[in-house]
C-alpha cells in the first residue's frame, strides 16, 4: 500500500513545478514616427495573474506577459509607447492555493 501512495503523489509533486505563465518579453510597438511630439507621461505599472487552486489546478487564464504590458498601458490616458520596461515574476503560496502573477514596469509615452 505504500508504494501506491507514492506513485499517486508522484504526478502531483510533478505537476505542481509546472511553469503556466506565458513569458513572451515583447511589445506590440516599440517606436512610433509621427510628426506629433510624444511626451513623457510618466511610470506605469501592470500584472497578470493567475490562481491555482490546491498549489497545481489553474484556474482562469495563465499569467501573461502581454496582457500585463496591456494593463500598464491602459493605466495613463493617451499612452501610446512603453520604454525602459522592467518585467519580474512572482509566485506565493496561500492557504490551499497558489497565485502567479508577472509584473511589468515602465515609461509610458505618448499624446495629452
Amino acid at each position: 500500500m505504500k508504494n501506491n501512495s507514492l506513485l499517486l503523489l508522484l504526478p502531483l509533486i510533478m505537476l505542481s513545478a509546472c511553469n503556466l505563465a506565458n513569458h513572451g518579453t515583447f511589445t506590440t510597438q516599440t517606436f512610433k514616427s509621427s510628426d506629433e511630439p510624444l511626451v513623457h507621461l510618466g511610470l506605469v505599472s501592470g500584472e497578470s495573474c493567475q490562481t491555482s487552486v490546491l498549489y497545481f489546478i489553474p484556474y482562469e487564464n495563465s499569467a501573461s506577459t502581454h496582457f500585463a504590458i496591456d494593463d500598464a498601458k491602459g493605466k495613463i490616458e493617451g499612452t501610446v509607447i512603453l520604454t525602459d520596461i522592467a518585467i519580474d515574476d512572482e509566485y506565493r503560496f496561500e492557504l490551499g492555493y497558489s497565485v502567479q502573477c508577472i509584473k511589468v514596469t515602465a515609461t509610458a509615452y505618448g499624446v495629452k
